[in-house]
């Protein structure tokens, strides 16, 4: 009977030993990773849409009328400058060079016959054969011949440079964009669309709309300062339309000046160098214009949640509980937000877990 009550008596206080084990075990915080805050200087990225101009793009248009007889070249080739993009049927063209060479030959004789006149009747005034009067009309048919000769001469050089216009060349070296006509389209000056259009191979221009309410926070960032930025520095970046980051970057040359009311944005240009015509004129992009934000506070943003349009971070007590706060974010940096208000230095936050954790949660922190 001694030995049963012994055993009764050590179960019990085996089992009290376990329990107070176990509520210990309950009652210890559990572990967060957390981060003090301090300031540092980030750089943020705003990215707009633009639209891709190649700064020399040329229309091609014919300077006579016909129909097409020959395409001598395809869309997205490039071209050098005098190559054959399009040929005219020049038959016309041919005909009417014939025409005005024979009426210039005609014209010729016509002159040379009026100055033998005037060549032979000159001694015979002189004489006193004939008189003057005579001369001085046959004077006056050499003067009418000669401008008659002038004037064929300039028709058949008129001619003859429209039978060439039937030749259309390229003005200038670069790739041609959609063609807009087919062999035997009827094409002429007044056609109020071009053949088709080369964009040369010097710099792209990025036109994009930018924000006026963004103006005041790049200021403050400074991205354009002499600290920052100085005068002419190439400091922009841009993503193509396969999202691949552009291997030059860009700057800004100018800006509309004014601000469009109805949509509250101003026009704004960048230049990107093209040396190897990786960029053709009218494709798409993302201008990539880097904002320095010195003396900034950035936080994971792995350690951030949204709710309600907010973001949400905690930030640790003295006590170890935690306290959700809202932040106001500039942009991101990496995979970090730059932060402008809701946090200041030396807060520790929690950087790890954020989802399960609720307002006045103790912690154990760890570093």
């Amino acid at each position: 009977m001694k030995r049963i009550l012994i055993g009764m008596i050590l179960i019990s206080s085996l089992s009290f030993v376990s329990c107070k084990s176990k509520t210990e075990a309950v009652q210890t915080p559990p572990e967060y990773k957390t981060r003090q805050l301090d300031t540092t200087t980030a750089v943020v990225y705003a990215e707009y849409s633009a639209v891709l101009q190649s700064e020399a793009v040329v229309e091609i248009r014919p300077k006579v009328s016909g129909y097409l007889s020959k395409i001598a070249i395809n869309e997205g080739q490039w071209v050098n400058k005098g190559a054959l993009l399009f040929q005219i049927d020049d038959a016309d063209y041919q005909q009417k060079v014939n025409s005005a060479k024979a009426g210039m030959q005609s014209a010729r004789a016509g002159r040379d016959n009026a100055l033998l006149e005037v060549k032979k009747l000159t001694p015979l005034v002189e004489k006193g054969i004939i008189s003057e009067f005579e001369l001085e009309t046959k004077k006056g048919n050499l003067e009418a011949a000669e401008a008659a000769l002038a004037q064929a001469e300039a028709a058949y050089e008129d001619a003859r440079i429209n039978l060439g216009y039937t030749s259309i060349t390229a003005p200038t070296s670069g790739v041609l964009s959609r063609i807009e006509v087919r062999v035997g389209s009827l094409v002429g000056p007044s056609g109020s669309a071009p053949l088709t259009t080369i964009s040369g191979d010097g710099d792209v221009y990025a036109y994009f709309s930018f924000d006026e309410k963004n103006l005041a926070p790049l200021r403050r960032a400074r991205y354009n300062s002499g600290e920052h930025n100085p005068a002419g520095k190439s400091n922009i970046g841009l993503l193509l339309a396969d999202g691949q980051e552009y291997g030059h970057k860009g700057k800004m040359e100018s800006a509309s000046g004014i601000i469009d009311r109805t949509t509250g944005s101003i026009q704004l240009k960048v230049v990107f160098p093209n040396p190897d015509n990786e960029i053709l004129s009218g494709s798409s992009g993302v201008v990539r214009i880097p904002a320095t934000y010195p003396g900034c506070i950035t936080v994971p943003q792995n350690a951030t949640y949204e709710l309600q349009d907010k973001i949400m971070i905690f930030v640790v007590n003295q006590d170890n509980s935690v306290t959700r706060k809202i932040i106001t974010v500039e942009g991101t940096s990496g995979k970090d937000y730059v932060v402008s208000s809701g946090l200041q230095r030396g807060d520790r936050i929690v950087i790890e877990g954020a989802d399960k954790l609720k307002d006045g949660t103790v912690i154990t922190p760890k570093e």
